[in-house]
């Protein structure tokens, strides 16, 4: 599913984007809040929807409202930080995908898909709608780490997990890191984080051009 939905949102960034831009923002608009409130409300059919699971406090969910405004007004720290962290997470989690069961699983799994679809798809949608992207990553990394002190205190208050700081999901390398302890957790973040960003630093720059 999530590879379907890849590819027809891509064909119409490329198509629609550069010529019909205006059209294209909110369509894409709309199936972010869809994404989105589809995934609240089975949430609230199941009970779920609480401090614990509810907020968008993960990167993906977070990035997931910010993209919204985006469409129409990027301002450079948010664009760094959706191509930068946004971007690269939303498309590991297609490939690693941990949907939260629910009693609607097809709906949980279009909603979820869609939103990481999107996020994934912002530096494409900057590239043919002739904003340049970022080179320069140090600003995001001081953001992300700053964003991770704030999450860690939000889970010790609400018992959460948010940014799955307290557990990683079953299935996804993350809990093959989590095994070895916090530290080395938290470390291996850090560096995977700046593997990513050294990675497309010279995509990026290759794009703009």
């Amino acid at each position: 599913m999530q590879w379907l939905l890849l590819a027809v949102w891509s064909a119409l960034i490329l198509c629609f984007a550069r010529r019909n831009a205006r059209r294209l923002r909110p369509l894409m608009a709309m199936g972010l809040a869809g994404a989105m409130g589809t995934q609240l409300m089975l949430l609230m059919l199941d009970g779920l929807f609480t401090w614990q699971a509810a907020l968008p406090l993960h990167l993906c969910s977070l990035f997931g409202v910010l993209c919204i405004p985006m469409l129409w007004r990027a301002p450079a720290p948010l664009v760094e930080a959706v191509c930068f962290l946004g971007a690269p997470g939303a498309l590991l989690t297609l490939f690693f995908p941990a949907v939260l069961r629910c009693s609607h699983p097809l709906m949980m799994q279009w909603a979820f898909y869609q939103l990481h679809v999107l996020v994934a798809l912002m530096p494409l949608y900057f590239v043919q709608t002739g904003k340049p992207l970022p080179t320069d990553p140090r600003r995001t990394l001081v953001l992300g780490n700053g964003y991770l002190v704030l999450i860690s205190l939000i889970n010790r208050i609400f018992d959460a997990n948010y940014l799955f700081l307290r557990a990683a999901p079953v299935g996804t390398p993350l809990e093959w890191l989590f095994r070895h302890g916090m530290p080395t957790y938290l470390c291996a973040l850090e560096i995977l984080c700046m593997l990513v960003f050294s990675w497309l630093r010279p995509l990026y720059a290759y794009w703009r051009k």
